[in-house]
């Protein structure tokens, strides 16, 4: 039996993970709400994963509250052709929401440094795909430069003590 040896696909994976958690940063710190994991029951917000298995970069979608979603579940059921104008007016609405929201959030992700592309399916036609950090976020570069400005106090510090 001979085995395929493994590509770079780990690494990519891996390094997709990482554009993962910083595209949840910088959707959180913008102060919306993150969903961690798969889309949790009854959660609203940015739903943010990598994506499997063609790994082309981190997909971004929107959940709309299961309030909303449980009307219009019910709206569908009840018109399962779709045909009155309740079903039309819950399209029009969760159409709008996924609109603004995929806007917004595109506007939040270039913002802070993203690459950000359509990765709209017909399933999902609102859905960005991350492809790549192309500079560090305000916040975060302030952030980082101040914990290395503490750690290098703090080593001063302990160098000093060591030489007493």
């Amino acid at each position: 039996m001979t085995e395929t040896p493994a590509g770079p696909e780990p690494d990519l994976r891996l390094q997709l993970e990482v554009l993962r958690d910083v595209v949840q940063a910088e959707l959180a710190a913008a102060g919306l709400p993150v969903l961690p994991g798969e889309e949790p029951i009854g959660a609203a917000g940015a739903v943010v994963k990598v994506d499997v298995p063609d790994l082309r970069g981190v997909v971004v979608g929107w959940c709309e509250h299961v309030v909303l979603l449980d009307a219009l579940e019910e709206a569908w059921s009840e018109d399962p052709h779709q045909e009155g104008a309740e079903c039309a007016a819950f399209g029009q609405l969760t159409s709008a929401i996924g609109e603004a929201m995929a806007a917004a959030m595109r506007k939040i992700l270039t913002a802070a440094g993203l690459e950000v592309a359509d990765a709209a399916t017909d399933y999902a036609p609102d859905q960005l795909l991350v492809t790549r950090m192309v500079s560090q976020s305000v916040w975060q570069a302030r952030r980082d430069a101040q914990f290395a400005r503490r750690e290098a106090s703090m080593q001063a510090a302990w160098r000093a003590r060591s030489a007493e």
